[in-house]
């Protein structure tokens, strides 16, 4: 949807679709960034379609030549290297005040939207990836680039599966023949907190080492589901980077060879010493591991919703096959020989555990109206994403039943929310936290607390990038919570129509 020009957004710069710029029209805004925004737009001279990344203009307001010098140095920076998995700089300029970057456009989602819509990757896919992005960093480095801002956000998949990496917007250029710009000099830490190295966090001097482990951290992400140390504000974990170490791989995914293992292990040392040597030699480390097998015996994960969606049809269908015999039976026992009625206490057996938080979720799929099954997944697998998805299960559940239980289903949908606040990687369970509060207090009278929630929910709404990124969140949401957020939706989109209608008429 696309807003008037004078109107800002919520990330406090103008929308600047449908202006042209050069033989440049903007279509739509495609996502914001820190320093600027990116368009997806129309190269009218040949016909193609292009990324266009503008510079915001409050940005340059208080940064000043600073920013604009950094904004630059990506260009050439992207621009001077030519790789399939780096994303290609078309040309940069400036028109008025406005600055921008033309680049390759990729359609598709960036590592981190798919990890959340998909899970983690199998060792296949994931290795493929890895392998790209570490060929496209050691083209980087060869050039004299350190990137200082690798994660799954800069990294883009085409929808045929190739990663990209982009977003030089930090580099530093190395090269010793050159005079370097330097605009983000030793004692700074600029970067994302959740991937960065010691050394960057430090503020110490940086070489390529320094951008592998950045890789190795998103690495360990991909696999794992989740990054490898979280906390509730970004010193929390820049502190772990430097002095903690992660739980082994191995503890989310036991079917990842030792070997991948132990490459990312090494690319996540402390010490840059400790690392690979080099680019290339990380590189070589993980063409061999193409002659290395899953392991085949143990059992595949492929996140919560590959699972789910693997095994629901087939465990549904065998569950109602079961049934019927198990009717078919005790019906047949019936006539033929009546039951001894004898007076026996109800005794509820307890949850077993499952091998795997994944089977234990499919277990309480085949029994959804049972809280013990879903309760069991997060106190058998507290903090995996089936645990998250078996609390919201459990709100709805407890909300579908002859005789809701409002108050026990809000609780568990509030229990979603904070864990979405306390850990970043996580942050859309805050958002179908939210929409589950609210869709527990849907048939209580309007209140005071019910409005604050549908606040937060606006004010949530309005802090995504895109639509598609919000879609995103919500697809990961039971199909009850997703109707009700339509809902919401529509009630939302209603009130503002009337909002516009009677500021026109006020004209």
């Amino acid at each position: 949807m696309n807003q008037s020009h004078s109107e800002d957004t919520p990330a406090g710069s103008a929308d600047l679709s449908d202006l042209r710029i050069g033989e440049f029209q903007l279509l739509r805004r495609l996502g914001s960034g820190g320093m600027a925004d990116v368009y997806l737009a129309e190269q009218t001279s040949l016909g193609r379609h292009v990324a266009v990344k503008v510079l915001k203009s409050a940005s340059l307001q208080s940064s000043g030549d600073v920013l604009l010098r950094r904004f630059e140095q990506e260009a050439r920076a992207a621009g001077g290297v030519s790789h399939p998995n780096l994303v290609q700089v078309i040309t940069t300029g400036r028109e008025g005040d406005i600055a921008y970057i033309v680049q390759e456009y990729v359609p598709g989602m960036n590592l981190s939207q798919w990890i959340r819509r998909n899970g983690p990757p199998d060792y296949g896919t994931g290795l493929k990836w890895l392998q790209q992005i570490a060929s496209a960093l050691r083209t980087t480095s060869e050039s004299g680039i350190i990137h200082r801002d690798v994660k799954p956000e800069n990294i883009l998949l085409t929808r045929s599966g190739i990663a990209k990496v982009t977003d030089f917007g930090l580099a530093q250029l190395n090269q010793p023949k050159t005079p370097r710009m330097n605009l983000t000099q030793v004692g700074t830490t600029m970067g994302t907190p959740w991937y960065m190295s010691p050394e960057q966090i430090q503020g110490d001097k940086l070489d390529e080492r320094s951008d592998q482990y950045s890789l190795g951290v998103t690495a360990y992400h991909m696999f794992a589901g989740q990054p490898p140390f979280s906390g509730k504000n970004p010193v929390t974990v820049a502190v772990q980077h430097l002095k903690e170490k992660p739980l082994p791989l191995s503890h989310f995914r036991a079917d990842l060879p030792k070997a991948l293992c132990d490459v990312i292990e090494r690319m996540m040392q402390k010490k840059p010493a400790d690392r690979f040597p080099d680019a290339a030699t990380l590189e070589q480390a993980l063409t061999a591991l193409n002659l290395v097998p899953v392991n085949e015996g143990l059992e595949r994960h492929g996140g919560l919703l590959g699972a789910v969606r693997r095994l629901r049809r087939p465990l549904q269908l065998a569950a109602v096959m079961i049934s019927a015999c198990a009717s078919v039976g005790y019906f047949g026992s019936r006539v033929l020989h009546p039951p001894l009625r004898l007076d026996r206490p109800a005794v509820t057996q307890p949850v077993a555990r499952e091998s795997t938080a994944a089977r234990q979720f499919a277990r309480a799929i085949l029994q959804p109206d049972r809280q013990d099954l879903w309760r069991a997944v997060s106190r058998y697998f507290p903090g995996t994403p089936e645990a998250d998805m078996a609390s919201l299960q459990l709100g709805v559940m407890l909300m579908s039943s002859v005789v809701p239980d409002i108050d026990q289903a809000y609780l568990a949908f509030t229990e979603v929310r904070e864990q979405g606040e306390l850990a970043p990687e996580k942050s859309y369970l805050q958002f179908l936290g939210m929409i589950g509060q609210a869709y527990a207090l849907k048939d209580r009278e309007r209140s005071s607390e019910l409005e604050l929630i549908l606040s937060d929910i606006d004010e949530r709404i309005e802090q995504y990038e895109s639509d598609d990124i919000m879609q995103l969140d919500i697809d990961r949401a039971p199909e009850e919570l997703q109707r009700f957020f339509s809902r919401i939706l529509q009630s939302r989109r209603q009130q503002q129509a009337e909002n516009e209608s009677s500021s026109i008429r006020a004209r």
